[in-house]
């Protein structure tokens, strides 16, 4: 159970967890390093989408919203319930007796999960149980636009890594489930058959209640193994071989193989990933939105594992797919800022800033491509020296995400242009909202004793010093002996 915090407009997460199966008070995952972020990492409504039934996104800002629905609710599985609601609502008005209503005909007012084709089905899941290597939306879509009962891949597309022997990477509970012969030899096996959403056994119940839904198709004396040993070793129960726990990334936790078959070390071994594949069928997709969406999703996995040989082409192979999605006369806000980060990213500054401009003219609200524009527009003024543009761009985006490194950015350009109190207001945020931020608590010491304030000036000099001595210890302590 990891824990949320709001300040001001803005949400964040909590650096501390609380970890269920060890009982346990922890570092939240991600923040397990010497030098942790603290409270700067920031949650979008991209972070809540799985964790809270429904938002208001004002604007359009993925970073400013309003959580109207704290659980996750029946629409988030069922649809919209406007129609439904009214339907019995009118029939408990009439003479029909709600003991009645399970047998009139089939409702067209709600999705029914159990009634779905299985790709429709698993996308309810997938929604959020899909935790893929890479992702990428579709053209104008959120993630919150995804409706019961529709493909998930009208929304996004999502990738795994492609291994050099042909196997898959198991990153998640959908793969694994796709790889077993249970699954691949039958129509009907998806995620609903063994979870019920609704009822959840008890763990003294646990066992018996998953081994008898293997024996809906299994029979009794197929099992390798001679009973007397099922029992001494697993009691019998047909996960805890067939699906054993298994270490996850994440630290105290730890889950259920979802390949449901025989397991060893051989069989369970993590390959070198060598490439991206989509994890759902993407025939209905055109070659140029197909295209697309690799594109996207190679530009992400580049981002997050930037030292990673594999993938050391992935920004290249991006910036030309998404050329020729622009010559095309088709591309859209997400791939033209991607396109413009690539461009700065390869030494081409004024085609960046030309395509980040572009999509500011084109974003009339402060949509996600719309702030990385702004973003990139205020580090490219920034780097050219042009301090009053860069200030005006760094305090829209100040406006609509809350980051210290864009408050120091800030800080620095006011001051250059001779705003020296609105340069103390944004190094002063920068601290805040990173306490151990060096270089911000650095220049607002020079700048506060420039203005006469010595005391102030010698309290940001001392924590300066403070921070830097600590994360020096921390990286020495860090170094293999």
């Amino acid at each position: 159970k990891s824990y949320v915090y709001r300040n001001g407009e803005f949400f964040g997460q909590s650096p501390l967890s609380w970890y269920v199966e060890s009982q346990k008070w922890a570092m939240s995952p991600g923040y397990d390093m010497p030098n942790h972020p603290g409270f700067s990492r920031k949650l979008s409504s991209e972070c809540f989408f799985c964790h809270v039934g429904n938002i208001d996104q004002k604007e359009g800002n993925p970073n400013d919203f309003t959580i109207m629905e704290e659980t996750v609710g029946c629409e988030r599985c069922h649809g919209p319930g406007e129609l439904h609601a009214k339907k019995y609502r009118n029939r408990q008005s009439s003479t029909l007796q709600l003991s009645d209503l399970a047998t009139t005909t089939e409702d067209d007012t709600i999705v029914n999960p159990a009634k779905l084709k299985r790709e429709l089905s698993e996308a309810i899941c997938q929604q959020c149980h899909l935790q893929a290597a890479g992702k990428a939306l579709r053209a104008g879509k959120d993630e919150w636009d995804f409706r019961p009962g529709t493909p998930l891949t009208d929304i996004r597309v999502d990738y795994q890594y492609r291994l050099g022997d042909d196997k898959m990477k198991i990153v998640g509970h959908v793969e694994q489930l796709h790889q077993s012969k249970c699954y691949q030899q039958t129509e009907t096996l998806t995620c609903i058959t063994c979870h019920n959403p609704h009822d959840t056994p008890s763990p003294e119940n646990m066992a018996a209640h998953y081994r008898s839904i293997c024996l809906d198709c299994h029979d009794n004396n197929a099992c390798g193994e001679p009973l007397p040993k099922r029992m001494s070793t697993a009691k019998n129960d047909c996960a805890k071989c067939h699906m054993p726990k298994l270490d996850t990334e994440i630290p105290h936790t730890a889950f259920h193989h979802h390949r449901i078959g025989i397991h060893t070390a051989e069989t369970d071994t993590q390959e070198v990933a060598v490439g991206l594949s989509p994890i759902l069928d993407i025939s209905s997709l055109t070659p140029l939105e197909r295209d697309r969406c690799e594109a996207l999703a190679k530009f992400q996995v580049g981002q997050e594992e930037p030292d990673n040989p594999n993938l050391k082409d992935y920004g290249l192979e991006s910036a030309k797919a998404l050329i020729q999605l622009k010559k095309s006369g088709k591309a859209d806000s997400d791939a033209n800022t991607i396109l413009a980060l690539l461009a700065r990213s390869q030494g081409q500054p004024a085609i960046a800033r030309d395509i980040a401009t572009e999509v500011i003219e084109a974003e009339k609200r402060p949509t996600r491509p719309k702030i990385e524009a702004l973003r990139l527009l205020a580090q490219l003024a920034y780097q050219s020296r042009k301090h009053e543009d860069a200030a005006k761009l760094y305090r829209q985006v100040t406006q609509y995400q809350s980051e210290a490194y864009d408050y120091f950015q800030l800080g620095i350009s006011e001051q250059n242009s001779g705003q020296t109190e609105r340069a103390i207001t944004a190094l002063k945020m920068a601290v805040e909202l990173a306490p151990n931020y060096v270089e911000a608590h650095r220049v607002l010491a020079a700048i506060l004793g420039s203005q006469g304030k010595p005391e102030e000036s010698n309290k940001h000099q001392q924590l300066a010093t403070q921070h830097e001595q600590r994360m020096k210890r921390l990286w020495q302590s860090a170094q293999p002996r």
